[in-house]
């Protein structure tokens, strides 16, 4: 008796098979009812995932983004002071005092609203994520027409480029990274993906990671120059307590 495929291999064998009937399409066009040619329309590519990714990370979504967050740390920097409020009364107070168990309620229910609170902006952020992403891909759909249309192309294909996967820690993000690749040798000189960017505007990814690298520097510099400041005044304030203890003021 044969025994039945684990779910792991059931769920292996559809993801591969979706590939192989992905890759069919472009490697075994004989097999189909209908083929392209060069005759009826040029055929260009487009790295639409990459141009996502520069989009999300451009400053207009990251700015977005991030004033998303600032809104949110508010939210739970307001709860916290709340907390440390009712800990230093409570750090006042003896264990039967009547105040105490109002006191604590209080405590539970900050705590409580900030898991609430939190759970909530972990939802928003991604909602928000999601509608940057469809509405980045619905502008570059539409960018990519008018190039296409420009330069002459009847069909353009979305394909990653290259071997070099992204994504290689799970069985998920593999499948999808080779699935991003229909046409494993699209040629160059019909990749739009360079133009459909300066059409947009956008810089390229080498320069959106050089700025992330810049900023992120500046930002260590900043607070390494802050903390060398607070480290200076306490020895200064050290060395002043050490003089006054040396020379104490004597009495008329």
């Amino acid at each position: 008796m044969t025994p039945a495929p684990s779910p792991r291999s059931l769920s292996i064998a559809i993801l591969l098979a979706a590939f192989i009937i992905a890759g069919s399409i472009w490697t075994r066009p004989a097999m189909g009812t209908k083929t392209l040619s060069a005759g009826q329309g040029d055929i260009g590519v487009v790295d639409i995932y990459n141009l996502v990714d520069i989009y999300i990370m451009s400053d207009k979504a990251s700015d977005e983004r991030s004033e998303f967050e600032a809104v949110s740390s508010a939210a739970i920097s307001t709860y916290e002071q709340q907390l440390s409020a009712i800990q230093a009364q409570m750090a006042t107070m003896s264990q039967d005092d009547p105040q105490a168990a109002t006191l604590y309620n209080q405590y539970q229910q900050i705590n409580q609203a900030i898991q609430q609170t939190t759970n909530k902006i972990n939802a928003d952020y991604q909602s928000l994520l999601a509608t940057q992403i469809a509405s980045a891909y619905k502008t570059i759909h539409a960018a990519t027409n008018e190039v296409a249309a420009d330069q002459g192309y009847t069909f353009v294909l979305a394909t990653r480029r290259g071997a070099d996967l992204v994504q290689t820690t799970t069985l998920t993000g593999v499948t999808q990274e080779i699935l991003a690749r229909p046409l494993v040798t699209p040629p160059e000189a019909a990749d739009l993906t360079d133009a459909v960017r300066i059409h947009l505007g956008l810089p390229t990814m080498e320069e959106i990671t050089a700025k992330i690298e810049a900023e992120q520097k500046a930002s260590e510099e900043a607070a390494a120059t802050q903390q060398a400041a607070i480290q200076a005044a306490l020895e200064a304030s050290k060395e002043e307590a050490s003089e006054e203890d040396a020379h104490p003021e004597s009495d008329d």
